[in-house]
């Protein structure tokens, strides 16, 4: 006997939307699954959170897809969400490739810039002062504009809304925003929260040209530097021994204030200078001056803690000195001159008395070559020259009278001694 097939009624199948819901049920729906049909569910959690779900075949497998809190997303919205993805889902695409595109990676420039500080300047920066500064500006003048704009939708003009009225009346300040305002943005395109160019580096065409004089480092007349010296031998306290050395060793106060015990030789020749206490970051070895290694020997007096600093804070011997310490010193004899400004004063002396040559006179700075190769040997082979020359440097700068001339040669006739005594 033959079974007889039911004929197809030619319809087609839809989603069931008898049980749909009603935006004031979806306020106040109790814990559990409530279905709008068509497999989409509201699901109300025992704290009260609400999420749309919906829960369809992609591919011949089931899937569910969250649409967000029903508190953000309204049922018209998750119905015609719910609707998009079915369709997707019929033409044997996968929803999931849209939800993917659609979560763009974003961003607030606030966030952005709190995450380069403490991922980028924080680590590399050897300045508290410096790692301080570079947020605190971005903060007063940056964040108050475009702080809580997502950094992919800053453009030019709200960059130009920031530095316009600060480019002219404070120009540094403003060229310090705008370079920093430039490395967020450029790490948040690396990270992949912006997609356009940088608008920083657009917003410079639209700023008017401001000529800027280079403000060098206030210095004192190279000529008075004796008589400085001889007012520092009579002020208390290890902030003068300090300043003294600086000006001896005429190499900038941030490596004085963190020199430890372990970085001088045995009888305080030389220094040793580590890279992450020097600004090119590379080694330096110092000749000392006779003036400098007698400060050392005074500070030393039989101590054997070879760790410890060379030039504590007053109140805290676990602390190096502040860098104001050595400032109000000098200040209270030159109100206009500035610690780093000694290095100047060195450099004009050199220029007129000394005749050593360009090499020898930058190398004792530490100032760095772009030749790498001519570079080695400032720090090298001419080490001998740098400690002649410093040699002189500490006797005239204390005030002993003699051409430079017969600076040297008393310098070695007592280098020569030494070496004969020895």
């Amino acid at each position: 006997m033959y079974k007889v097939a039911k004929q197809k009624t030619g319809k087609r199948r839809m989603p069931h939307y008898e049980k749909q819901l009603k935006a004031a049920f979806v306020r106040s729906a109790p814990t559990g699954r409530h279905t709008d049909g068509g497999g989409l569910y509201l699901y109300v959690s025992e704290t009260g959170a609400r999420r749309w779900v919906l829960r369809t075949t992609v591919r011949g497998k089931r899937r569910d897809f969250g649409l967000g809190s029903a508190m953000v997303v309204s049922l018209a919205d998750a119905r015609e969400i719910a609707h998009e993805y079915r369709v997707i889902a019929a033409k044997g695409g996968d929803p999931s490739r849209k939800i993917h595109q659609s979560r763009k990676r974003t961003m607030s420039f606030e966030a952005a810039a709190t995450e380069y500080h403490k991922s980028n300047i924080k680590t590399s920066s050897r300045s508290g002062k410096h790692t301080d500064q570079w947020f605190t500006t971005l903060r007063k003048y940056a964040f108050p504009v475009i702080g809580d704009m997502s950094v992919d939708e800053i453009v030019v003009q709200d960059v130009l809304r920031i530095l316009q009225p600060i480019w002219l009346e404070k120009h540094e300040t403003a060229r310090r925003v705008f370079q920093r305002m430039k490395v967020v943005f450029d790490w948040a395109n690396v990270q992949g929260f912006r997609s356009a160019g940088n608008p920083v580096v657009a917003v410079k065409a639209a700023l008017p040209r401001k000529k800027v004089k280079v403000k060098n480092f206030a210095a004192i007349p190279w000529d008075e530097t004796p008589a400085l010296m001889r007012e520092l031998e009579m002020v208390q306290g290890i902030g003068a021994l300090a300043l003294r050395f600086t000006i001896l060793t005429v190499l900038r106060s941030g490596a004085v204030r963190k020199a430890t015990w372990n970085q001088f030789s045995t009888g305080f020749q030389t220094w040793t200078i580590p890279a992450e206490n020097m600004k090119a970051n590379e080694q330096f070895e110092v000749p000392l001056p006779l003036a400098a290694t007698e400060i050392l020997q005074e500070l030393w007096d039989g101590r054997n803690e070879p760790t410890s600093l060379v030039f504590p804070s007053p109140s805290n011997p676990d602390k190096m000195l502040s860098e104001n310490t050595m400032s109000k010193i000098l200040k209270k004899f030159h109100p206009e001159a500035t610690v780093h400004g000694m290095r100047s004063a060195y450099r004009d002396w050199a220029e007129i008395f000394a005749e050593a040559s360009h090499q020898v006179k930058e190398a004792v700075l530490a100032h760095s070559n772009p030749n790498k190769v001519e570079n080695a040997y400032l720090r090298t082979k001419y080490f001998d020259e740098r400690e002649s020359l410093m040699e002189v440097w500490g006797m005239w700068a204390t005030g002993q009278d003699g051409t430079f001339d017969e600076l040297v040669n008393r310098y070695r006739l007592d280098r020569l001694t030494v070496i004969a005594s020895d």
